[in-house]
Formats: structure tokens, C-alpha cells, sequence
């Protein structure tokens, strides 16, 4: 524990407390291009060519490629992953053409450490789709890897995007906006995160804002001991402040008939981090074996993104079969929940979706589940609801992501009268969770890596200190049994407050209940997920049946069918369009529906990362509030106590179709120690222990009762 004096100013307490970004860039322009005569992309904002007019592809090899000494490092290379770092992924030249090569050293080197390529990259001008497809037309030799970037290529929203290609061999994280704001929140461990640096981008003359002494430092702070660097310019200043910045630059032949470039590797690391001490994440392990607590989406989802990281998966689910509870339905609609662009909720959600459609759709390659991309439409049904939707148009999202629709273009959209406003969200849709949850641990199975087991419910987690390891005590149907395993995943939804590790969490369990009813000739018509004082799915055409609800309640935790919800869900829709004869078509008196139990919190953001020690962090933290940056020493601060190899994945609520792939994969690249997809204030915001943390900032004492408050008010 470390002592500060009292009553001192702590400007970073408001930084907490507001939960935005400062600084955030709330949407992002497309790039503006024109062609010139040879057929090369030119910027209209820098008034350069994206590459060159002649041999552009082999220019790259030469320059980047060859004066970073690849392939040659990754057969060196002691870590399972290599990290590249771009400034200005452009067409994305540079991309393809290192996933080119990669893919060749890894049939030529099977039995190389090496196995994943993960490529960080800034565009702050992004290409739309149409422009990148054109582009890629200039290089038919990687028409197969830019076929596969095309599909994926995400809209012009702001901060990471992660695109997982060749079954998570190639990992592409876009960070979009000006990289003086994206560089500095790419979360970054002391070590450094980056093996070479590919500094590219338009002429030092043409965009002088981004060569500068920040953009050099930027790049040692993320870089790695040994980090090698290569760029096109010779410029005098950009060798020199990379020599500043602590990297040694040499002049090296230059591609074709340019004389000179620079080239080199940082010398001496010097440790840096921007992930505060209270929210510190935990350090990765080089154990394989993990188990994961649960059986629903959230638990099928990091099974996969974990085992394709080589990791062997013992899945622990205490129903009969997969996805027993919140996680299966018959259909549940996929769509961001979002606020104003600044507000956490929607730095997670956005991003979000866009990697749930890019997980669903690559799942549906191989397993089969109803699903379908038919946009999903929120009615402006009442005053309230409008003055929020109105709130959430303000955040000025790129119009891929959300659009308002006029009563005519709703009525359109819906394929049913409607006569109201409404907020449509093109890229949403909806699946089956059940089928989707079940088939996606199914084809896991089928896999050496991954091993499920039902009827077993987890009663207890011990540590064993002496053999730092995780011991469960399960209940089975032949009786109670223990097991052993390196790390403990907790994704068992609200059942999570049955191990005292993670009861203190303040998550709220909350029951709902879907109703199940027959299609007609209108309710058929209906052709978007449609949103109102509930929710309406279109009919499924495997089973002629639509979803409507779903109920919150939070005094009835159960899942017994309630009679007057299966009512009431029909009446919402009859109440929220009085005037529309068709709502009549709502028969919920079949008895048809399904009762989950969600677990939601207060600020609506999941719990996601290492599981901290309650109990220690009140000891260890009882004064920090008095820490003031401009005084203290930050580094002096012992990071937050979290028990050791204990994970949770938890506060999903009822989102989580949209958000739970994306937050699979943060979670996974904290355990394996990868890049990660969110920035690193967002990762604060989804920090398992961020409640406690910011009420000991606030000088305030995390008494039983204060945390059964929390829990009950969530």
C-alpha cells in the first residue's frame, strides 16, 4: 500500500467519472481520391500518389519487407506472434503483401515458433469500399488475400477495428482518426507490443502534421527491445528524430532509382505504460490449459477465439446441453447499443457489432444456424423515445451505421405500416442464439483443443499455491468430483455470484421472457427486426414463427413461465402502435415462450479481464484518493490485486449479441498477451474491478452494504 497526503486534487478523478475519451474523434471522412493516367489512386487531401506508378508491389517488399530482415526474423522469432505496425494503411499494399509472405513462410516452416501475424495499423482518412476494390485491381497476385480484406473491411467508424482472417493466423487491427489521438490509447504493456515498424504514409512534404518528434517518440513507446523500423524518406529530421526517439537509423539504398531510405532497431527499451496501475491487466502465462466456466455464447465464443491461439479449452456447462440459459433463444436481434459517439457504451458496441457480423458470418462458413442481416428499425413510438433516439442521432455516426428514417422510409424499410419516425440500423439483423452457441462448441469439439462437459455445475474455486493452480470441486451426475486447471475463466452468467472470488462484482440478475407466436399473412410481411416499447423479430421461415418481448424483471428471478408477461408482451406492441390494425395479428396465447436470466450493470458495460481481489484492494487502495499526478509518482503505485489466472466474462446483458465476439477476443489477447482491440480507456471501462476503484478515488469506503447496494441498484 502507498500513502499520499489527504485532501490533494486528483484531476484524473473526473477523467473517470465522466467515462468519454478526451479528445475523441466522433466520425471519421472517407478519403477523396482521384486516378491518375497509369491507374494509381491519388489523394486529394495530400495531393500524393497512394503508391507508386510503377512496381508499387515491389517497392514495398524492398522497402519494408526486406529492410525489417523478413522472412528472415520470423524464423528467429521466440513468440507464437509477430507484431507489425503501420502508419497509413492506404490500400492496405503493405498488408497483403507481408500476409503474401507470411503465408508462404508458414508452409515452408511448419515447424517454426512463429505462427500468427498480427499488423496494427493507422488510417486517418480511410478508403471506402468501392475505392479499395478498385485499387487491388493493380495487383492480381494478391487478388486472393484482398478478396478476403475486401469482405471484412470495416466502415469509416472511429478507433480499432479487428479483422481476424485465415482462421486467426492473420490479425488486422485498424485504428481510424489522426494517430497523434489513436497512437497514445493502443494499450501498451511495459515491454512494448511492436517487433517492426513499417513507417509509411504520404511524403514527409505532403503531410507534415503527421512527421513529427510525437510520432517518433509514439512509435518507441510502442515498440519492443530489438524493434527494427524501415521507411521510404530519406529525409534529414525524420532520421534524426528516430535517432532522438532512441531508434538507430542508417541510410540504406533506396528502391529502383531512388538513391536512399533509412532503416534500423531500437536500441534501448525503455519501459513504458499507459494502463493505469488500478486498472492494470494481468500478466500473460505460457500455460495451455484453461477452463471456462459456462455454456452459453459468451463461453463458445472465447473457446474459439482462445483455441485458434493454440490453447487447450476444458468447457464447463451445468445444464444438459449448451446455451441452457440467457444465450438460448430462438432469435434474438443483433444491434448496438449506443449513446453519444464519446460515451463508452457506444466505443464498445460500435466496433462491436461490425466484429459480431464478421464473426457470425465467418462461423456460418462451417456450422449452420437461422440467421439474418435484415437491419433492425427502433420506433420513435412516444415522446421519450424520441427525445433519446434524437440524443443517440447527435453522435453524427457514419450513416453504414445508423440512419433516421422519415415515417415513409420507415414504413418502407419495416414492410409494414408503421407512421413514425425511426432510428435503422442497416448492418443489424438477428440469429437463432441457441443454434448458434451450440453449433459453434459442437464444431470446437471436433477439434483435439477444446472438450465440453454437461451436467456439471462448479460449486467451488480454490487456489493451490503450491501448485498454482486452480482447483474446481464440480457436481456431476455420479457425484462430486475435482479437477485441476492452470486458468479459470467465469462465464457462467448471473450464476457467477456462486464463487466467493466473483460475488463481490456489482452485476444485477435480472429475468426475461420471450414470447413465441405463429406468423399470418401481415406479420409475415415484416422485413427488419422491429424495436418499440419491445421487440418483434421477422418470422423465421424454418419455423413460421416470430420472437416478441422481453420483459425486465429483477424480483423474480427464476425461469418459470409467467402468464401475465406472455400477455403483456403482445400488449407493448398493441400500445406502442394504437393506430395500426395489423398489431392485432400478435397471438401470444399459445403459451409459447422462454424465461433467461440476465445480468446487467449499472453502467451498462460488461465485466471483462483478471478478477480482482476485493478484500485487497480495500487495504490497498484505502488512500488513494489523495494521489495527485502532478505530485506523485504513478509508478509507485502497486498495480490492483487480482487472484492469480482468474478471469471474468460476465454483465453481458442484453446486447451481448453484439458485443460478446469483439469482447471474446479482448479477453483472449489479455490471457495470451496480444494486441488489443479496444483503446485503453475503453478497457478501463469493462475493468472488473472499476466500481470499487473509482469509489476509493472518491475517498469513499466499499462497506458489504455499499456493495449489496450496487448490486441491487444495477
Amino acid at each position: 500500500m502507498v500513502s499520499f497526503p489527504r485532501n490533494s486534487y486528483n484531476p484524473l478523478q473526473h477523467i473517470a467519472s465522466n467515462h468519454k475519451m478526451t479528445g475523441f474523434m466522433t466520425s471519421i471522412t472517407n478519403a477523396e481520391l482521384e486516378w491518375n493516367e497509369a491507374g494509381t489512386p491519388v489523394s486529394d487531401q495530400f495531393d500524393d500518389v497512394y503508391f507508386s506508378n510503377v512496381n508499387g508491389l515491389e517497392e514495398t517488399r524492398y522497402v519494408f519487407l526486406k529492410q525489417n530482415h523478413l522472412p528472415e526474423r520470423w524464423v528467429e522469432h521466440q513468440q507464437r506472434r509477430f507484431v507489425i505496425a503501420e502508419t497509413g494503411f492506404g490500400t492496405g499494399l503493405n498488408f497483403l503483401a507481408v500476409w503474401q509472405w507470411f503465408e508462404a513462410f508458414l508452409k515452408d516452416n511448419p515447424e517454426a515458433i512463429t505462427k500468427e501475424l498480427h499488423f496494427v495499423s493507422f488510417e486517418k482518412y480511410p478508403l471506402n469500399k468501392a475505392d479499395l476494390i478498385k485499387a487491388h485491381q493493380a495487383w492480381p497476385e494478391l487478388a486472393k488475400y484482398a478478396e478476403q480484406l475486401q469482405t471484412h473491411y470495416p466502415i469509416a467508424l472511429p478507433e480499432c477495428h479487428r479483422v481476424v482472417l485465415a482462421d486467426g493466423a492473420i490479425t488486422l487491427d485498424l485504428w481510424f482518426g489522426d494517430i497523434k489521438d489513436c497512437m497514445p490509447n493502443v494499450p501498451t504493456p511495459h515491454e512494448g507490443l511492436v517487433d517492426a515498424w513499417f513507417l509509411d504514409g504520404f511524403a514527409p512534404s505532403k503531410n507534415p502534421e503527421m512527421w513529427n518528434q510525437d510520432l517518433f517518440n509514439g512509435m518507441t513507446k510502442l515498440a519492443k527491445q530489438g524493434c527494427s523500423c524501415a521507411t521510404f524518406t530519406a529525409a534529414g529530421f525524420v532520421r534524426r528524430g528516430l535517432i532522438e526517439a532512441g531508434f538507430d537509423m542508417k541510410k540504406v539504398k533506396g528502391f529502383g532509382t531512388k538513391r536512399e531510405m533509412i532503416a534500423g532497431a531500437l536500441k534501448d527499451k525503455v519501459p513504458y505504460t499507459n494502463i493505469k496501475p488500478w486498472y492494470a491487466l494481468s500478466k500473460p502465462t505460457s500455460c495451455d490449459d484453461i477452463a471456462i466456466i459456462g455454456g452459453g455464447i459468451a463461453s463458445a465464443a472465447l473457446a474459439k477465439t482462445l483455441s485458434r491461439r493454440g490453447k487447450n479449452i476444458t468447457l464447463y456447462c451445468e445444464h444438459q446441453q449448451a446455451a441452457g440459459n440467457a444465450s438460448g433463444n430462438n432469435q434474438g436481434a443483433i444491434y448496438p447499443l449506443l449513446s453519444e459517439a464519446k460515451a463508452n457504451v457506444s466505443r464498445v458496441f460500435g466496433p462491436g457489432l461490425l466484429f459480431a457480423r464478421q464473426f457470425i458470418n465467418q462461423a456460418a462458413e462451417s456450422i449452420e444456424f437461422d440467421h439474418n442481416w435484415c437491419g433492425v428499425n427502433i420506433l420513435m413510438w412516444d415522446e421519450s423515445s424520441k427525445k433519446k433516439l434524437n440524443r443517440m442521432l447527435e453522435g453524427n455516426f457514419h450513416t453504414d451505421l445508423i440512419q433516421r428514417l422519415s415515417p415513409k422510409q420507415a414504413n418502407d424499410k419495416i414492410g409494414l405500416p408503421v407512421d413514425k419516425e425511426s432510428v435503422y440500423f442497416p448492418i443489424g439483423g438477428w440469429l437463432s442464439p441457441l443454434q448458434f452457441t451450440q453449433g459453434l462448441i459442437e464444431k470446437l469439439e471436433d477439434t483435439s483443443q477444446v472438450s465440453a462437459h454437461y451436467h456439471h455445475q462448479v460449486t467451488q474455486l480454490e487456489w493451490l499455491e503450491a501448485e498454482q493452480q486452480w482447483q474446481l470441486t464440480i457436481q456431476t451426475p455420479k457425484g462430486e468430483i475435482q479437477t485441476k486447471h492452470n486458468q479459470v475463466v467465469v462465464a457462467n452468467g448471473h450464476k457467477f455470484t456462486q464463487f466467493e472470488q466473483t460475488r463481490p462484482v456489482p452485476l444485477t440478475p435480472v429475468k426475461g421472457q420471450v414470447s413465441h407466436i405463429p406468423t399470418t399473412e401481415n406479420l409475415s410481411k415484416l422485413k427488419t427486426v422491429l424495436c418499440f416499447d419491445g421487440y418483434l423479430t421477422p418470422k423465421n421461415p424454418n419455423n413460421g414463427h416470430h420472437c416478441i418481448g422481453a420483459n425486465y424483471d429483477k424480483t423474480n428471478i427464476d425461469q418459470e413461465f409467467d402468464s401475465e408477461v406472455q400477455q403483456h408482451n403482445g400488449e407493448r406492441l398493441h400500445g406502442s402502435l394504437p393506430d395500426q390494425s395489423w398489431t392485432q395479428d400478435v397471438d401470444t396465447s399459445g403459451n409459447l415462450a422462454r424465461q433467461g436470466i440476465r445480468s446487467v450493470s449499472r453502467d451498462h458495460l460488461p465485466f471483462v479481464g483478471n478478477v480482482g481481489d476485493l478484500e485487497s484492494i480495500k487495504e490497498q487502495y484505502q488512500n488513494l484518493h489523495n494521489f495527485n499526478p502532478q505530485r506523485d509518482a504513478i509508478d509507485d503505485i502497486e498495480p490492483v490485486t487480482s487472484y492469480p489466472n482468474l478471469f471474468c466474462f460476465i454483465g453481458l446483458g442484453s446486447r451481448g449479441l453484439s458485443s460478446t465476439p469483439l469482447l471474446a477476443e479482448v479477453l483472449a489477447s489479455q490471457i495470451c498477451g496480444d494486441p488489443l482491440p479496444l483503446p485503453a480507456d475503453v478497457l478501463e471501462a469493462i475493468h472488473p474491478s472499476r466500481m470499487w476503484v473509482r469509489r476509493l478515488r472518491k475517498g469513499k469506503e466499499l462497506t458489504a452494504g455499499w456493495v449489496a447496494e450496487k448490486k441491487a441498484n444495477s
